[in-house]
């Protein structure tokens, strides 16, 4: 088996159903979707434990912290590569089988794709693109989101070589580029075309103020442990965000 899902879900009742769906429809069929319950109290578990799918596998913990829930799916992963989506995001049919393919190309280590944001309804909102190459992704990671995390496909060796995720209770995505930044042999990727329909509604983290201060700190972090000051840029860009543009 060469791909692992990790889908993680809290009270997601109201759209894990399309995306699971979304999942097992896909063009590419060879892969296991771990999905991790935590600190759930509505009927998300009954709405998984519907599906009669071999490849779904269903674990619990009272943990709620995102974070370590990918982790303890990280940990039970089989596959050689990690796909991520959130419990509330729809995945492209050939999402899978078109990361697949782009990564063992070309051996990247990070693949994303561009998104289609959607709403509440799934009604379309707008198409939003993503830096291309390795080399914009780092460069522009200092002023915006580069990677959308729900469309990545990563190599499980690669998420181990930095310890998995250790970020904080919004971001732990930028936390988690920033480190493998580090390593210059490490090569990111967005496909130019939306893989994955990202839902914005009133419950995510997106556009939050925290969110924003949070990332501000992984650029100062960064900044002390590798003693570049051009992550003083991004330490201010997102400590102008959080003040000016947070919700």
């Amino acid at each position: 088996m060469k791909v692992s899902i990790i889908l993680c879900a809290q009270n997601s009742e109201k759209y894990i159903k399309k995306t699971i769906d979304s999942i097992l429809v896909q063009s590419y069929q060879d892969f296991e979707l771990i999905i991790i319950l935590n600190c759930s109290y509505d009927t998300t578990e009954q709405i998984i434990k519907s599906y009669n799918d071999p490849r779904i596998f269903l674990y619990k913990t009272i943990i709620g912290q995102l974070s370590f829930n990918l982790n303890y799916g990280l940990n039970l992963a089989k596959g050689e590569y990690i796909v991520r989506i959130d419990a509330d995001d729809v995945a492209n049919k050939d999402r899978i089988a078109k990361q697949l393919e782009i990564i063992e190309t070309f051996n990247y280590d990070v693949v994303g794709s561009n998104i289609n944001y959607i709403n509440e309804k799934g009604q379309f909102l707008k198409y939003h693109t993503f830096p291309e190459k390795n080399n914009q992704i780092r460069k522009k990671i200092l002023f915006q989101s580069v990677i959308a995390h729900p469309s990545v496909m990563i190599k499980k060796s690669v998420l181990l070589s930095v310890s998995g995720y250790l970020g904080g209770r919004y971001a732990q995505d930028y936390d988690l580029w920033l480190r493998l930044m580090r390593d210059k042999d490490i090569l990111f990727y967005n496909i130019q075309e939306p893989l994955v329909e990202y839902r914005i509604h009133q419950l995510q983290s997106r556009g939050n103020k925290n969110s924003y201060a949070e990332v501000s700190g992984y650029f100062f972090k960064e900044m002390l442990y590798t003693h570049k000051i051009k992550y003083i840029i991004g330490t201010i860009v997102y400590t102008v965000k959080s003040i000016f543009f947070g919700k």
